[in-house]
């Protein structure tokens, strides 16, 4: 029973349940990124270093060629580092939120604006408005979609703005929504000329 005394119907049921074995294991995917890719590359890159200070007398191509391998690796490291945080539905309380929005936006065709100030989000607020711009970002990207997307972060409110076209479907849309309400979180979406999805901290009840 929830608070009112009312069961919850068991569709929601599954959908929770089943919605923290994805965070879960993402939780699981971003750890060995972090925890086990990550320093390997990071080792690698080292032998790569130690063999050509250990042979000095390599010719040229062969030092070209071992610079170019390091700088794969190095290259590879920032790639792993980023895709441990946008993985991690924890991002938040690893960086904050403004770093945690240029972390999921790196690497996309995303322009961000940052508003001065102190955001008035709570932790939970903040984790669940990093997921749904991050699935959102995943469903434009899934969808080849044309055109470089707008976000724009105010202390109080978030728009994604994408050139006219679904950004997302009714599915996921409402799995925003279920999102938004277990945080109080509100969110707005408009599909017209440009298509808007704004998410604003909810009422109090």
């Amino acid at each position: 029973m929830d608070a009112n005394g009312k069961t919850p119907p068991q569709t929601n049921l599954a959908w929770s349940g089943l919605d923290e074995i994805r965070q879960q294991d993402r939780r699981r995917v971003s750890r060995r990124l972090h925890d086990d890719i990550g320093p390997s590359l990071c080792s690698a890159g080292l032998m790569v270093g130690l063999l050509r200070s250990n042979w000095p007398d390599l010719n040229q191509d062969s030092r070209d060629l071992l610079d170019t391998v390091q700088e794969a690796l190095e290259s590879a490291v920032d790639s792993v580092r980023v895709l441990s945080y946008q993985s991690d539905p924890g991002i938040v309380a690893r960086c904050g939120l403004r770093k945690a929005m240029e972390l999921i936006t790196a690497d996309r065709q995303v322009d961000m604006t940052i508003a001065p100030g102190a955001p008035i989000w709570s932790a939970e607020q903040a984790e669940t408005l990093c997921r749904i711009i991050g699935d959102a970002l995943l469903l434009w990207e899934a969808k080849g979609h044309p055109g470089r997307v707008q976000l724009v972060l105010e202390n109080d409110a978030v728009q994604l703005r994408a050139p006219a076209g679904e950004l997302l479907g009714e599915a996921a849309l409402e799995s925003a929504r279920r999102l938004a309400a277990r945080a109080n979180l509100s969110v707005e979406y408009r599909d017209t000329s440009v298509t808007e999805l704004s998410v604003t901290p909810g009422k109090e009840p």
